[in-house]
């Protein structure tokens, strides 16, 4: 067989293998990645890679490799779910930067961090001053939590005294100017409601992008 015919089923067999195996891992935003999930996402594709190449020449060598980076992760984290050790062996614990408008120095130099990327973290949580700060800790993934100071927090409907409804979630009943159907009986709606309301606006399917419905009232985005 010719080598690139050999690459070619290779790369196809394992991209399906890949899919499976991430969607099996679950929804992870990679910006929410803890250093233990990059490092098994950078060794599941390395090792994807090495298969492909033909540098593991038996290709049941590369997927036993792949199923078992990919069962272990799970494993790890039904096991972090039952035990709180496990998840902070797994996944560390958040560290408390600043305590009571206190900037706590001795952890600040345990993740070694200087004042300076403390600052910058703190400015991207819109926190232009440390005095307006009361507590900030540093999550498992890097991110950065602050909660500000009783008298610099915004203010909410509850602070004020004022009840506000539930919110609803908005239900899509045209996506890229074509109707879901699904949306619309979900709802206990039908074709003809949506016509009445694209009249009522004056604009025609044809020019309507996205359509959702929203606290009992029909919005939409044209194209």
């Amino acid at each position: 067989m010719p080598e690139w015919i050999n690459i070619l089923l290779r790369s196809v067999l394992l991209f399906f293998a890949v899919l499976l195996l991430v969607r099996l891992l679950g929804k992870r935003k990679p910006s929410r990645l803890t250093p233990f999930n990059y490092v098994t996402y950078g060794v599941i594709a390395i090792i994807t890679s090495l298969t492909i190449l033909n540098l593991v020449e038996n290709i049941a060598f590369g997927i036993i490799a792949l199923v078992v980076w990919a069962l272990l992760p799970i494993a790890l984290d039904l096991a972090a779910m039952k035990s709180k050790w496990v998840h902070e062996w797994v996944n560390g614990k958040p560290t408390i930067l600043i305590k009571q408008g206190k900037v706590m120095e001795e952890n600040l130099a345990q993740m070694r961090l200087t004042g300076e990327e403390l600052l910058r973290e703190l400015r991207s949580k819109d926190a232009f001053k440390v005095a307006d700060v009361e507590f900030a800790v540093l999550e498992t993934t890097g991110d950065l939590s602050v909660m500000y100071k009783p008298d610099k927090s915004p203010v909410t409907p509850s602070d004020m005294g004022q009840k506000v409804a539930p919110q609803t979630e908005p239900q899509t009943v045209i996506l890229d100017g074509n109707i879901i159907n699904e949306s619309l009986a979900n709802m206990g709606l039908n074709k003809d409601w949506l016509e009445t309301q694209l009249a009522s606006t004056g604009v025609s399917l044809d020019n309507v992008f996205i359509g959702a419905r929203y606290k009992r009232r029909f919005v939409c985005g044209f194209i």
